[in-house]
């Protein structure tokens, strides 16, 4: 599940910083403020695509998903509060907007189990005899 999960993630973020302007837009801004923020669009991006080349790199490597999840599940839940507290303002409106809530509620939620999981399974593989 770690692997899906971060590779949407990637996939999203290509996404909003090939398309910031449509982005906003999907989101229910104007556009003359989804153009004013595009800058901040990509910034989320960024952060998105670190998440998610962290999270691949520990998934196909010798290190933990787990800090990469554990990020990108907070992540989530802050964007699902924020939209949402958008929503309520007016400052965005429409149906994407009122998807990506609870999408990025679950997302959140999901991302915080499957790091539990992978945390539990490394502690269990560490503490089997013979394996160094």
């Amino acid at each position: 599940m770690a692997l899906q999960l971060t590779a949407v993630r990637a996939a999203l973020a290509t996404a909003i910083m090939v398309a910031p302007v449509l982005s906003a837009r999907l989101l229910g801004a104007d556009r003359a403020t989804a153009q004013r923020v595009s800058w901040l669009t990509r910034m989320t991006a960024v952060r998105d695509g670190a998440l998610a080349v962290g999270g691949l790199a520990a998934v196909r490597g010798p290190g933990s998903p787990t800090p990469w999840l554990i990020g990108a599940a907070a992540s989530d839940a802050v964007d699902a509060l924020v939209i949402a507290q958008a929503l309520r303002q007016g400052r965005v409106h429409g149906l994407t907007a009122t998807a990506v809530v609870p999408l990025a509620a679950v997302a959140a939620v999901s991302g915080a189990i499957t790091a539990t999981r992978c945390a539990r399974r490394a502690g269990r593989a560490a503490r089997r005899p013979g394996q160094s």
